[in-house]
């Protein structure tokens, strides 16, 4: 059995009070982790699961990073995201965290764990800090430490700009 429900051009008015809510209530509750917005078209879950899947223009967000796509799956509450997986044309994320300087990310999928601060961004994927970038076909990026790791069936491009 499915419980799921539709949100039109109404800028997903039923969706986004419903996560609205949750997360209003996770602050309550001392979640260990941040609030977060979902904007998206259509919206399903299994009545057995905590998990999301979204269908449409998506995307997800706190105020620690936001990712968008055409539509992805989220793992946990709103209260208490374990995992988020977005696809697009291309997904995007920006992670924006304690430092000035924001992590772009863009691939064809982006898979994004809160609990272990981890992206991977997988197909044509890109990512920039400042003025460094890499692209390959995979990237994994640690967020705690700022290193990433690349490549699985192709090459890694890095670039530096000098300013």
């Amino acid at each position: 059995m499915q419980l799921s429900f539709i949100c039109g051009l109404v800028y997903v008015g039923v969706a986004c009070d419903f996560f609205m809510m949750l997360a209003h209530a996770s602050e309550a509750l001392d979640s260990k982790y941040e609030p977060v917005r979902i904007f998206a078209d259509t919206a399903v879950q299994e009545a057995d699961t905590r998990g999301f899947v979204f269908i449409g223009k998506l995307r997800v967000s706190t105020l620690e990073w936001r990712i968008d796509g055409d539509g992805g799956l989220l793992e946990g509450g709103a209260d208490d995201v374990h995992f988020v997986k977005v696809q697009g044309a291309p997904a995007r994320i920006q992670y924006f965290g304690d430092e000035k300087t924001v992590v772009h990310g863009v691939a064809d999928v982006v898979n994004y764990s809160p609990a272990r601060k981890l992206v991977k961004l997988l197909g044509a994927a890109k990512l920039s800090k400042g003025t460094q970038s890499v692209q390959s076909d995979e990237i994994e990026y640690f967020l705690n430490s700022g290193t990433w790791s690349a490549g699985n069936t192709s090459r890694v491009k890095m670039i530096k700009e000098v300013k």
